[in-house]
Formats: C-alpha cells, sequence, structure tokens
C-alpha cells in the first residue's frame, strides 16, 4: 500500500510541476501583445499489468490554447490591427504557416508587411503582402489593404491585397511557439474565416487572467506541497515495513 501510495504522489507531483510550469509560463506573458493562454489537464487512470500496485496513475494530457479573446486597445496607430472571430496567418521561419493575434505590424526594408518579430503577414492568396512606400494606409474591417504610394502624383488611393483572415481551428488545438505565435495542428492548413473582423489602430492583448492564473498558482503549489510529504510519509513506511520483513 505505502508503495502504491508512493507512484501515485510521483505521478501526480510530475502532474504539478507542468502545471507549475505552464501557469509561470502564463503570468510571464500576461502582458505579452496577441498571447493566448495555456491550460493543463489531467486524469486518473488506475495501474494494469501483473500484481499492478494500489493506488492510480495520473496522466497528464498535455497542454490545450485559450482561444478566447483577449482586451482591445486602441493605438490609433495605422500599422496596428486588431482582429476579432479571428487570427492573421503569418510566413513562419520554415516557410510555414503559423496564426497570430499579436496584430503590431511593420513594413520591413524589403516592403513586406510583417509582424513585430519580423515574421511575413499573408495575404488572402497565401502569399506575403508587399506594398509600396506609403503616404496613408487604410485597412478595412474585411482586411483589405489600400494607400496613397509616396510616388504616386495627385494621391489617388490603391488596393494592396487583403489580409488572410483564419478561423480558430476545431476545438482550439494549437501549439504555441515563440512570438505569441501559434503552430495549426499538424497536417492541417489556415482556413479563411467569414466572421472574422479588424480594427485597425488597435491591439489585442493577453487574454491571461492575471487574477485567476495567481490563484492557479497559489492552488497547485500546495498541491506540490503535499504531494512531496505524502512521497516522504511513503518512502518512511515502506522502509519501516521492510525492516520488519527482514527482522
Amino acid at each position: 500500500m505505502a508503495l502504491g501510495g508512493l507512484y501515485t504522489s510521483m505521478a501526480g507531483l510530475e502532474t504539478s510541476s507542468e502545471r507549475l510550469d505552464t501557469v509561470a509560463q502564463n503570468l510571464a506573458n500576461a502582458n505579452t501583445q496577441g498571447y493566448a493562454a495555456q491550460q493543463t489537464a489531467a486524469m486518473a487512470l488506475p495501474y494494469h499489468g501483473d500484481a499492478p500496485p494500489a493506488g492510480a496513475d495520473v496522466i497528464a494530457l498535455g497542454e490545450a490554447t485559450d482561444t478566447s479573446a483577449g482586451p482591445v486597445t486602441q493605438t490609433g496607430a495605422p500599422y496596428d490591427v486588431a482582429v476579432q472571430g479571428g487570427w492573421l496567418v503569418v510566413q513562419t521561419e520554415g516557410g510555414g504557416q503559423a496564426l497570430t493575434r499579436d496584430g503590431h505590424l511593420a513594413q520591413n526594408a524589403q516592403n513586406l508587411l510583417t509582424t513585430a518579430s519580423g515574421r511575413p503577414v499573408l495575404g488572402a492568396n497565401g502569399t506575403p503582402i508587399s506594398l509600396p512606400a506609403l503616404r496613408d494606409i487604410t485597412i478595412a474591417r474585411d482586411g483589405s489593404i489600400s494607400g496613397i504610394p509616396a510616388s504616386a502624383v495627385g494621391g489617388q488611393a490603391q488596393s494592396f491585397g487583403k489580409l488572410f483572415l483564419a478561423q480558430t481551428p476545431p476545438g482550439g488545438a494549437l501549439r504555441p511557439l515563440a512570438n505569441s505565435l501559434y503552430a495549426l495542428p499538424a497536417g492541417t492548413a489556415p482556413q479563411p474565416s467569414t466572421s472574422a473582423t479588424v480594427t485597425q489602430g488597435a491591439l489585442e492583448g493577453s487574454n491571461v487572467d492575471q487574477v485567476k492564473a495567481m490563484m492557479d498558482l497559489i492552488d497547485v503549489s500546495k498541491s506540490y506541497k503535499l504531494e512531496t510529504q505524502v512521497m516522504g510519509k511513503s518512502a518512511q513506511t515502506q522502509t519501516a515495513l521492510d525492516q520488519i520483513l527482514m527482522s
């Protein structure tokens, strides 16, 4: 029985350690633009096999991404966009695609529209958006981009494509990358959203609820401490039983 309690405590301790890492990550990104909070889940399963010990194994089910919206702040900056009901699609370093809600955009030296971390933003046709030097830029609610080129005579606005606004994958199955980027499930591609809208001159902040995250941190810290104590007691009990059996 002591050995079963030790196994169960060890499994619970490992899960609590993973939860601590997740909560710490969320708190560290509470003020990161476009960050989506991570969640952990676990379940208890009985041991199997020949003469399984008493107790249960605790299985971590991995992290899930909270895809709910974060607060939107008005900035007035023409290249800032907040996407409601969807995601921006960007090109990763390896040429793949990822999703983000960090709409703090810029124009790089190659005239590509990029995220703050330098990732090219993709248009509705799936290719990076290239813009000339502009005197003015307008990004409509449907993601359409127009502006007045600095070299244009007469100041006529021109169209320069449309942002690729993607829907959240079923079940929110996104894997966090760096810089508020999220990878799609393996073997899938971003799908256009029919309901996403864009607000120019605004940014979406992190959706981390700091009060809840602090409460989660206290809760998991208590669990970690209790599981450590149970491990110690189980080990002491097992040692005592071994001494009795050997005497």
